[in-house]
């Protein structure tokens, strides 16, 4: 696992948020509180004409970036449960399909698919929020198949039904491909890199400000600090949609009526 899916793996919501929106709002307000004490205000104030209209193009810049990502990580996660539900609607059609094959092909599917789907469901899900596949559940879609292969069918109808399920078994596999595929797949390194160093000037522009009063500077500061880091921490929950607290539910497979 990346050092973020172990944040999420790791912490608890709450901790998380403490680690990634708390820590830096106090560490904002401790290093505004020294460089006010190493820097007069007064030599501040000589250099406002410079320091706001660039902190005001920084500031724009950033925040655009920041947007982007937020909204780029809630796309994903988005894609990522819709191609869920239609996973879980090719299994529930793959089941309802068995109906037209012979026996014994059809009770071994049957009991194939539902263990494919209870295996989805105890056992994927656990894996996937360290980012990995389960084995268990790759042995049953390969037995389903290798069935699927075997299959002898009675006449010209059933070998229609046949090929239908093939087809749909070949999109069940490469949804859950995607699915596994998601559940490791991070923001890039060097996007993480210009988001924390973007924040970390954004903020420490701040500083350069002299401010008279000093506890508005401040609260601004540490405001500032704050609505960067909640953007990164929902970025953090978003980014593994099966890890941690924020997660994706496996409802839909669930919901699934296998009947025997």
């Amino acid at each position: 696992m990346s050092f973020e899916q172990c944040l999420c793996f790791y912490l608890p919501n709450p901790a998380l948020f403490t680690v990634s929106v708390i820590v830096p709002m106090v560490l904002a307000y401790l290093g505004l509180c020294v460089f006010r004490k190493i820097i007069p205000s007064h030599f501040l104030n000589q250099s406002h004409d410079v320091t706001g209209p660039f902190f005001s193009t920084l500031g724009t810049v950033y925040g655009i970036f920041l947007a982007f990502i937020v909204s780029t990580t809630w796309q994903e996660f988005s894609n990522t449960q819709s191609n869920l539900v239609q996973e879980a609607r090719y299994l529930a059609d793959l089941y309802s399909a068995t109906k037209a094959l012979p026996q014994p092909t059809q009770g071994e599917l049957r009991m194939l698919l539902r263990k494919y789907r209870d295996s989805v469901v105890t056992d994927e899900w656990k894996t996937m929020a360290r980012g990995n596949a389960s084995e268990e559940t790759q042995k049953i879609l390969e037995q389903i198949s290798e069935a699927y292969m075997r299959a002898k069918t009675r006449d010209t109808s059933d070998n229609i039904f046949l090929n239908q399920s093939i087809q749909g078994l070949s999109s069940i596999a490469g949804l859950r491909a995607s699915r596994i595929d998601d559940s490791s797949s991070g923001l890039l390194p060097v996007l993480w890199i210009v988001l924390l160093v973007g924040g970390s000037v954004t903020v420490g522009f701040t500083f350069l400000f002299g401010a008279h009063n000093f506890k508005a500077q401040a609260l601004m500061t540490v405001l500032l600090t704050g609505v960067i880091c909640m953007s990164i921490f929902i970025i953090i929950n978003l980014d593994f949609p099966f890890t941690g607290d924020t997660t994706v539910s496996p409802e839909a497979f669930q919901n699934i009526k296998m009947e025997k």
